[in-house]
């Protein structure tokens, strides 16, 4: 080996050894950026999500003879969009018992299980 081979493989290279804090600070970074990045997508894809909302609105407007303006369908689009994920109870009725039936349908078959159960034991014992 020549010197000049020797001298090239002793140069150290930034962040060659790095500690473990030091790591973790790169890391911390690489993290950060990653997050910001997919913050900006996520904006970025919004925004074309509103835009051809709008475009495809303003057509549907416009073969439906409706007289609206850009405004009043940036408004729209803006409250649905605010509301798009909130929660709701459902309203009571018929359809919220019965789903209530089924979330609970567990405790319900072992409480008229045990209840038959402790029924027949009283008529029958």
């Amino acid at each position: 080996m020549s010197q000049a081979q020797a001298k090239q493989t002793q140069i150290e290279l930034p962040g060659q050894h790095l500690t473990l804090q030091e790591t973790l600070r790169v890391m911390d970074v690489a993290r950060e950026m990653r997050d910001q990045r997919e913050k900006a997508e996520e904006m970025f894809r919004r925004d074309d999500i509103r835009v051809a909302l709008r475009e495809k609105l303003m057509r549907t407007a416009r073969l439906s003879g409706d007289n609206v303006t850009e405004a009043e369908i940036d408004a729209a689009i803006g409250q649905y969009m605010e509301t798009l994920h909130t929660y709701q109870d459902p309203a009571p009725g018929l359809k919220r018992f019965l789903a209530h039936c089924w979330v609970w349908r567990g405790r319900i078959l072992w409480s008229l299980a045990a209840g038959i159960a402790g029924g027949l034991w009283y008529f029958f014992g």
